[in-house]
């Protein structure tokens, strides 16, 4: 969490221009949005599998997937 908002300090103290300060806090929590949604996504996947392997199942393979 410290590193986010050192984070955001560093891209409000970088950008002088009120536009492209806001443009790059976008992009910053985009990628942040992006990461949460990806970890939350591969716990929800491995709470599938699991719940497959209970009923008797296999997994062969686990394909790589992105967001």
């Amino acid at each position: 969490m410290e590193s986010i908002i050192t984070d955001i300090v560093k891209i409000i103290k970088s950008e002088n221009n009120v536009i492209a300060r806001e443009k790059a806090l976008m992009c910053y929590f985009f990628g942040l949005i992006r990461e949460l949604m990806k970890l939350a996504l591969e716990e929800v996947d491995a709470g599938l599998v699991e719940e497959t392997k209970k009923q008797g199942y296999q997994i062969e393979k686990k394909n790589k997937r992105s967001v």
